[in-house]
């Protein structure tokens, strides 16, 4: 179930990256848009932006519920291996933004990730009070000016942002692969800079979420002793999801033609975080209540390997994408379409989940998996399923 759940967050997390990020399409940079692009605007908008992260950082949460019941179990100290284990994701998010893509989620997720030790001896009631806390107060205030500008301005200014991402782009097309990496690196740190003060308290919010369920057993024989609890699940997020949606488009067609006063954008805020919340729960309930029947298991454990060895399918995909798309690859930036960028995101996922079939076959972690976990226990880790010895026969005389 876990597998599964993973996977399908990490397919909805490259179609938008793909789609804004890797594209250039958040920098201005797309080609004359046609029908079927307009209409894959509006399904990415909809349907994935923010969903699938949001399901991720669930997932997230979750795992870090799953080893200290694991570890109570065995009567283990958790504190020092979680410690170890940020430590070390942290240092391969850190080299995934150097060497390859600015746009990492693993490395503020290993930062956002020691928050939840705050948490560990509170009780879930405290959990979900503190999750909806640092999701939504945050996040309001940083919208209020007067607030968050002099936050801001203090790390980056107004000009200077703009000076990091006229050279980010100039590197991002340019066919040095050295000065692409020092571009990523500098405009990170930039991008971090303007939502810093709501973002890590948001993450944390996020894990506590997926932290409570996860003491709370939900997935337990693949979420089958809560199955009424995921069809309420499936029922208000889907509410909450058409909600969201409704004043998302009032925004864009109504709204975005007047000044709108800050309590209203106050407001939208909060009804937007409502409804990534909404979705993210809708789509988690969904593969639960399907994965009860036998023909949907089969079908959805295709893409199990994949969530099986997360970090490598993550980072394999920006392989891929900043090969595709920036100047010292094949230099697509800015000349694929919605539709397209659509098309292959759908066809590189296919392609991993392909991969990760063959290589579990052989190996019992993915190649980053065994890096990160090596580096976290100190010592190489068995890499290679064992083989079962050769059955023995007496032969009595």
């Amino acid at each position: 179930m876990l597998d599964v759940l993973r996977g399908f967050a990490l397919c909805g997390v490259l179609i938008g990256n793909l789609y804004w990020l890797y594209s250039g399409r958040a920098f201005g940079r797309q080609p004359e848009p046609h029908a079927l692009d307009v209409a894959v605007h509006w399904f990415v908008i909809v349907l994935v932006q923010s969903k699938a992260q949001t399901l991720l950082t669930f997932l997230f949460g979750l795992g870090f519920a799953v080893q200290l019941l694991r570890a109570h179990d065995r009567g283990e100290p958790v504190t020092g291996l979680y410690v170890r284990r940020l430590a070390a994701l942290l240092v391969i998010g850190a080299l995934h933004v150097f060497l390859l893509w600015w746009g990492d989620v693993t490395w503020t997720y290993a930062v956002a990730g020691f928050g939840l030790l705050l948490f560990r001896r509170a009780s879930n009631r405290v959990r979900v009070a503190s999750a909806v806390i640092l999701m939504f107060v945050p996040q309001l205030l940083w919208r209020i000016p007067s607030i968050s500008l002099p936050l801001i301005t203090a790390f980056v200014g107004r000009s200077e942002m703009q000076h990091h991402v006229d050279q980010f782009l100039a590197a991002m097309h340019g066919p040095s692969y050295t000065a692409m990496m020092w571009a990523h690196l500098r405009f990170a740190l930039a991008f971090e800079a303007p939502i810093y003060g709501w973002y890590y308290p948001w993450l944390v919010g996020r894990f506590l979420l997926g932290y409570v369920a996860g003491t709370q057993r939900w997935f337990d024989n693949d979420g089958a002793g809560h199955l009424a609890l995921f069809r309420k699940l499936l029922g208000y997020g889907l509410i909450a999801g058409a909600a969201a949606t409704t004043t998302m488009v009032i925004d864009v067609f109504v709204l975005d033609h007047y000044e709108v006063m800050l309590p209203a954008q106050l407001a939208l805020v909060a009804v937007h975080e409502l409804g990534y919340l909404g979705l993210a729960a809708a789509y988690m309930a969904s593969v639960v209540l399907l994965i009860q029947r036998p023909r949907w298991r089969r079908v959805l454990q295709i893409i199990a390997p994949a969530g099986r060895m997360p970090l490598t399918t993550y980072i394999a995909q920006s392989v891929i994408c900043t090969f595709l798309f920036y100047g010292w690859g094949l230099g697509w930036s800015g000349h694929v379409g919605a539709a397209g960028c659509l098309a292959l995101a759908v066809a590189i996922f296919a392609l991993e989940v392909a991969a990760c079939h063959l290589w579990l076959r052989r190996f019992r972690f993915g190649p980053l998996e065994w890096i990160w976990r090596t580096m976290v226990y100190l010592r190489p880790q068995p890499m290679r399923h064992a083989t079962p010895e050769p059955a023995t026969t007496t032969v009595t005389t």
